[in-house]
C-alpha cells in the first residue's frame, strides 16, 4: 500500500538530524491524517504520538518479537522453496507479482494464521489502494476490514484479527476504527516494504552473480547482506510529520509537513564509505530503513527473517539468473543509481 505523502515545506535529510528528528516527537509529531484520499481513521501506531502511541505498541510487540516471528521458519522455508522453483519454470515471468508479491502474502497467512485469506490478498495487486482502478480507492481494503472485524467480534475464528478486535487499551477494547487501523498497518507494513526487499535482492544477483557466488560460500555474510539491501533498496524512502499535531487543532497551517528522508540517512557519505555501492560485508550499518525513536518499524523483524529464509533458499540452489527485461523507475538525483520501484522485471536462469 504505497504512501500518499502531503507536500512538506521542509525536509530532514542526513543521518545525524534525522536521527535527531526522529526522536522529537514534540517538535516533529506523527498525529496526523495520512492517505487522507482512501481512509478516514489513523494507521496505529503510526499516526499517534507519545505517551498514547506506547499503549497500542506495548499491546502490539508479543505479536512482532523475534521468537515469535521464527516459529514460522518452517513455513517460510516451504513458501520460499516452492515459490523460487515455481517461478524459474517455463517462461519469464514477472519477480513482483509471480514470486515476491505471493510470497511475502503466503508468509503473512502463516504469521496471522489466516491462509484462507492469502488468495485475496494476491489479488490486490502491489497497491491495494489501486486494486480496482488506477484512481486510488480504500474500497477494496474496507470492504476487508469490515467484513474481518465482524467475524472477529463473533470469535469464529482463531487468528490474529480475533485477537486483535478483542485487545484493551487502558482497559477499554479497541473500536471498529481503531480495529482499522491497526490492521491496516498490519497488512500494509509487511506488504509492499518486503516485496520491493526480495525483488530488489533477485535484480542485485542478477546483475552481480559474483555476490550470490560469494554468499554461497561464505554464509556467515548472510546477516551483514541482508542489512545492506535493507539499506541500499530503502523500502520506504520518506515518511511526513506535522509541527502542528492535528488532533484537538483549531487550525491546521498548509506548511505544517515536515518530510523526514529516510534515505538521504542511508546515503550519508559521512556515514557510509562508498554508499552507492552494495557491501555485502559492510561493517557499520546503523540504516534508517526502519525509522529511528520511538517509531522504529514494529515489523523489522518479520522483514529480517523473511529475508534471511529467502535468501538461505537462494543459496541452496546451485543456479545464477539473469535479467530478461527490466523497466525500474529510479529515484530522483542524487539517487538516480536507487531502484525507487520496479514496474517490471522478469528472470531466467543463466
Amino acid at each position: 500500500m504505497t504512501v500518499f505523502h502531503q507536500g512538506s515545506q521542509k525536509t530532514i535529510t542526513g543521518h545525524k538530524a534525522l536521527r535527531e528528528a526522529l526522536r522529537d516527537t514534540q517538535t516533529y509529531s506523527s498525529d496526523l491524517q495520512g492517505d487522507a484520499d482512501v481512509r478516514d481513521y489513523r494507521q496505529l501506531p503510526l499516526e499517534v504520538d507519545p505517551p498514547r502511541h506506547h499503549l497500542y505498541r506495548s499491546a502490539l510487540a508479543p505479536y512482532f518479537v523475534r521468537p515469535t516471528i521464527e516459529r514460522h521458519i518452517p513455513s517460510f522455508q516451504l513458501n520460499s522453496k516452492k515459490l523460487i522453483d515455481e517461478y524459474f519454470e517455463g517462461q519469464p515471468k514477472e519477480v513482483v507479482s509471480e514470486l515476491a508479491l505471493p510470497l511475502v502474502m503466503e508468509n503473512l497467512g502463516a504469521i496471522y494464521n489466516r491462509p484462507q485469506d492469502v488468495a485475496e490478498w494476491i489479488s490486490w495487486g502491489p497497491d491495494v489502494w489501486t486494486a480496482e482502478s488506477e484512481k486510488r480507492s480504500g474500497a477494496v481494503l474496507h470492504r476487508y476490514l469490515d467484513r474481518i472485524y465482524e467475524e472477529a467480534l463473533a470469535r469464529t475464528s482463531d487468528d490474529v484479527w480475533r485477537e486483535i478486535a478483542h485487545l484493551e487499551i487502558e482497559g477499554k477494547q479497541i473500536t471498529a476504527l481503531e480495529f482499522r487501523g491497526i490492521a491496516g498497518v498490519l497488512l500494509a507494513g509487511g506488504r509492499d516494504t518486503v516485496v520491493k526487499l526480495l525483488s530488489g535482492i533477485m535484480w542485485h544477483f542478477a546483475k552481480f552473480p559474483q555476490d550470490l557466488e560469494y554468499l554461497r560460500k561464505n554464509p556467515t555474510s548472510l546477516s551483514s547482506a541482508i542489512q545492506e539491501f535493507l539499506r541500499f533498496l530503502t523500502p520506504l524512502p520518506q515518511m511526513n510529520r506535522t509541527t502542528v499535531p492535528e488532533t484537538g487543532a483549531d487550525e491546521l497551517p498548509a506548511d505544517r509537513f515536515v518530510g523526514m528522508s529516510f534515505i538521504s540517512g542511508n546515503f550519508d557519505q559521512t556515514v557510509f564509505e562508498n554508499p552507492f555501492v552494495i557491501d555485502l560485508n559492510r561493517p557499520r550499518n546503523p540504516h534508517l530503513s526502519f525509522g529511528f525513536g520511538p517509531h522504529t518499524c514494529l515489523g523489522n523483524h518479520i522483514a529480517e527473517v523473511e529475508a534471511k529464509v529467502f535468501l538461505e533458499t537462494l543459496l541452496s540452489s546451485s543456479f545464477a539468473w539473469r535479467i530478461h527485461k527490466e523497466e525500474i523507475r529510479y529515484h530522483a538525483a542524487p539517487y538516480e543509481r536507487v531502484p525507487d520501484h520496479f514496474l517490471s522485471l522478469q528472470l531466467v536462469r543463466a
